[in-house]
């Protein structure tokens, strides 16, 4: 709890600042003194508030005589009209500020507050999402992306393992002039693994027209992200260890060594306990890649960020598309109900699907009066019937309004209804209609 040295000789003033700065959760010190007071600045307080004129002295002249050290804290100064240039001397002689009587408490508070209050540190921009689990990932990403150690992301498949990788790279100032190389490690097959990752020599092999440079050379001075790296056989597992541990290695058909540094993250969605434990991955090259974990939990475990990337993506796409989209909230929350098991990389499969089925530029469920039961279940999982009575009324009542061009009365008339019943299933089912058809 702060500390705030009172120096006040008026019993009903100092009671009442003693008694409001309380309440803003300050510990007081009153003194009615100077003499007093000179002791209780042996405790350290956060900041003074004093009378100028009290019973044995003026308080700014005795602030002028302090030490440096007992002026450097924030001071302010209760005055009359007739003290000002006595409380001008002291600001000048470094009190932070003065206050003339009458003065305003809610002033005076807020001035101690800013004072003794360590300023706060914007938050920085959402970059991976806005979800509390999210943004402590990211936290920790900013911290060690300036420290040159190795990195393994583990997660689910398209979870944003790549995103995270790309943000070290930004972030860390010794490799983000260079390349970020990105390599699918489960997409080279076995046989080419060794040429792509050292490169090679012409005529190394058949089919070697020209010399080429491999993934570790390009990501010279750079980032190597090994993706899926839980997908390399044996065999290159420690032939990569070689390379990651002496940072240089030799293309195939070539005699010289060729010395590459660049900072190392690798990326999985398997378990690599398990895989050591059974002899399919090797434990030194784990501990090599692992110095720093970093677990990105799955999209349906963070629904606030599946809203952020919706909104995120949906500006992309009107960007590319040059046409405006609007969501319905029903949409929303079922984008929010879905489980994502194919995480962010599957919701953007799905807005660009439902980008181009849309009608209007309105993404609303379902998107068709065909495909309303994928609208209306998720994959592995049956919707309940009323959810799926749902969504084929408000495609029907959205197929009728179109048709009608807007009109609620004409609508009703089509869909055997009252006008009254057509615009309370409207209102439920939050379809937009207009007021004055």
């Amino acid at each position: 709890m702060s500390v705030v040295l009172l120096i006040e000789d008026d019993a009903i003033v100092g009671e009442s600042l003693q008694m409001r700065l309380e309440l803003e959760g300050y510990a007081v010190l009153w003194r009615r003194r100077l003499d007093e007071a000179r002791s209780a600045l042996d405790s350290s307080p956060a900041a003074v508030v004093s009378d100028v004129r009290l019973p044995d002295g003026l308080a700014t002249e005795w602030f002028v005589g302090l030490p440096v050290g007992l002026r450097s804290r924030p001071w302010f100064f209760l005055t009359g009209y007739g003290s000002v240039s006595d409380a001008v001397s002291a600001v000048r002689a470094g009190a932070r500020d003065y206050l003339t009587k009458p003065f305003d408490v809610e002033q005076l508070v807020a001035k101690i507050r800013s004072a003794t209050q360590p300023p706060k540190v914007p938050e920085e921009p959402a970059l991976l999402g806005v979800s509390a689990a999210i943004r402590q990932v990211e936290r920790m990403i900013r911290r060690i992306a300036v420290q040159r150690v190795p990195v393994l992301l583990m997660g689910e498949s398209g979870v944003g393992k790549e995103v995270a990788a790309q943000l070290i790279h930004e972030l860390d100032p010794r490799v983000r002039e260079g390349d970020f190389v990105a390599v699918n490690c489960a997409a080279i097959p076995e046989t080419m693994l060794e040429a792509e990752f050292f490169g090679y020599e012409k005529g190394a092999f058949s089919g070697a027209v020209r010399s080429h440079r491999g993934h570790l050379e390009r990501a010279d001075r750079g980032t190597l992200f090994l993706d899926e790296v839980g997908e390399l056989p044996a065999s290159m597992q420690a032939k990569l260890l070689r390379a990651l541990q002496e940072k240089c290695f030799f293309r195939l058909g070539g005699e010289r060594l060729v010395r590459s540094d660049f900072r190392i993250v690798a990326a999985t969605n398997r378990d690599l306990y398990a895989e050591m434990n059974q002899g399919r991955f090797r434990e030194d090259l784990f501990y090599r890649l692992a110095v720093i974990r970093v677990e990105i939990p799955p999209l349906r475990d963070r629904p606030e960020d599946i809203r952020w990337f919706t909104e995120k993506f949906l500006a992309q796409i009107v960007l590319e598309r040059g046409q405006p989209i609007a969501i319905s909230e029903p949409f929303l929350r079922e984008l929010i109900r879905r489980p994502w098991r194919g995480n962010i990389r599957e919701l953007r499969a799905y807005l660009e699907q439902a980008v181009v089925m849309a009608e209007g530029g309105l993404l609303d469920l379902p998107q068709g009066e065909g495909d309303w039961i994928e609208a209306a279940e998720t994959q592995q999982t049956i919707a309940p019937l009323s959810r799926v009575v749902e969504a084929v009324e408000r495609a029907h009542i959205q197929k009728a309004l179109r048709y009608c061009e807007g009109s609620v009365g004409k609508t009703a008339e089509v869909l055997g209804i009252s006008r009254k019943t057509l615009w309370e299933k409207m209102r439920k089912l939050a379809v937009a209609g207009s007021a004055g058809h």
